[in-house]
């Protein structure tokens, strides 16, 4: 059955009276035909049109064609704009930059050995650097895998100051050119900044490498961007039952992101669960929808399927019990209403749970239930120490599923005599019974029942099996998810 929806043939006409004297590329205008296309259907499956963001996406579609037409024969950039309506995040900050007209050509040729590396094109705001850059081989073809930025070779960004403020990496996802980029958790404040390669080898390990000089260096100025940099203060603040206060901050929106902050406080009553330094390590889980509940960015989810264009995240210690955190996004709404909804939190806490049995009389596997958390023991065994000494080590497997969080978990061993043992986890791990439209409910799987793959508690020093043991969590990652705010933002 075909989906006809009155709003398309208005999109249409607005898009044609608005290109109707540009010779656009059939690839830009199939792009555009396609998303116009995918959101028709995506509105059937919902059976919920939004004319809002369906207009939306359209203007963005229209200073796209405007602002590439004139660079899409250029074989660098060009792959990423082609790509930008088939991704589930668009880089719209490329868009932006290209539309502004902040992709500059630094002119860079440099010729030693047979090679060539080329750069036409970088961007830079204070979020992020990118740049696109060519290795051309003796036959002039474009080689993909030659280059490694691993030592001696690396790519240097200083401030006009002459100071290093980052580095850059290959982020992939592109055959025409590695798509080099640089992310800042705090942005530059410099009115220039250097970008300064030293190549010095080229190739694998694990083949012939190739010695030589393809150093470059160029400047790039930023004033214009900074002067496209907006900052937004924001208020709004709510205290969890379980004693975090989450304060909002402000956004920064510059061409390439959108910076957004927050602050977050724990009471005296929560700070005595976490003594020491434990209360500093902390998750936030949170995302922003669109005020008909549509989802546009996640953090930390347990989500079946989320969205996330998170570019840099940043948290540091402002005070006692207080963080400062900084989240980095390729795009938040600037013109529409869009809504902050706080899923949980989780911070290291002191446990205790003690998990004691007797290894002989594992036969079957036997389960134990600590914090919400349920622990599968399956069989206890001798082997051999992964130090390579030669030692031998307990092993005990076990499957879990867990409903706090496992970064910052910390587990004792004990004996039959009270000798206390440092215990190691190793295996893998997943989320699992998680829902497409709930950002809370969910565990984490520990270990694979498909494949029968159990994880393991691995305890140093322990070489022999003792007729008891106990395994004791003294530090639990607590998760908290019976919050309950969210906000408008405008």
């Amino acid at each position: 059955m075909n989906y006809h929806d009155p709003v398309d043939s208005e999109l249409s006409q607005f898009l044609k009276s608005k290109t109707q004297d540009l010779v656009i590329p059939d690839t830009v205008r199939l792009a555009v035909e396609n998303t116009l296309s995918s959101l028709s259907k995506q509105n059937m499956k919902k059976r919920n049109p939004l004319k809002r963001w369906r207009w939306a996406a359209v203007v963005v579609a229209l200073f796209f064609v405007l602002g590439t037409v004139s660079i899409f024969t250029v074989p660098t950039f060009a792959e990423i704009i082609r790509s930008l309506f088939v991704k589930d995040n668009p880089d719209i900050g490329l868009l932006r930059a290209q539309e502004l007209g902040l992709v500059h050509d630094p002119h860079i040729e440099v010729k030693d050995k047979g090679y060539t590396l080329v750069i036409d094109e970088a961007v830079a705001d204070p979020t992020q650097v990118t740049v696109a850059l060519q290795l051309f081989d003796r036959k002039g073809q474009h080689d993909r895998d030659k280059l490694v930025l691993i030592d001696p070779n690396k790519i240097t960004i200083k401030d006009d100051n002459g100071n290093a403020v980052g580095s850059m990496y290959d982020m992939g996802r592109t055959n025409d050119f590695y798509y080099m980029v640089a992310f800042f958790s705090e942005p530059l404040q410099t009115d220039k900044i250097t970008i300064e390669g030293n190549i010095e080898k080229l190739g694998h390990q694990v083949e012939q490498s190739v010695e030589g000089n393809w150093d470059f260096s160029f400047d790039i100025d930023m004033k214009e961007a900074n002067r496209q940099t907006k900052i937004e203060e924001l208020s709004g603040s709510y205290t969890t039952p379980h004693g975090m206060t989450v304060t909002l901050k402000r956004l920064t929106r510059m061409v390439q992101g959108v910076r957004f902050e927050l602050e977050t406080e724990l009471d005296d009553t929560a700070m005595t669960r976490s003594p020491g330094d434990l209360w500093e390590k902390q998750m936030l889980s949170f995302h922003f929808e669109t005020i008909e509940g549509e989802e546009i960015h996640s953090m930390n989810p347990r989500k079946l399927g989320y969205a996330d264009s998170l570019m840099t995240f940043d948290h540091r210690v402002i005070g006692n019990g207080k963080m400062r955190w900084s989240y980095t996004f390729k795009y938040l709404p600037e013109h529409e209403p869009y809504r902050f909804v706080l899923d949980g939190y989780s911070v290291a806490e002191r446990d205790g749970s003690r998990i004691s049995f007797k290894p002989a009389e594992l036969i079957k596997p036997k389960a134990f239930n600590i914090l919400n958390d349920r622990f599968e023991l399956v069989r206890t065994s001798l082997e051999k120490s992964l130090s390579g000494d030669g030692t031998y080590e307990t092993i005990v497997l076990f499957y879990g599923e867990l409903e706090n969080e496992m970064s910052h978990e910390e587990w004792k061993a004990y004996d039959s005599a009270g000798k206390q043992y440092d215990v190691n986890i190793r295996g893998s791990y997943s989320n699992i019974n998680t829902l497409p439209d709930n950002w809370r409910e969910g565990l984490i799987g520990m270990g694979d029942r498909n494949t029968q793959q159990p994880n393991e508690f691995r305890i140093p020093g322990l070489n022999q099996i003792p007729e008891e043991l106990t395994l004791v969590r003294e530090v639990v990652d607590k998760r908290y998810k019976d919050t309950d705010w969210s906000i408008l933002l405008k």
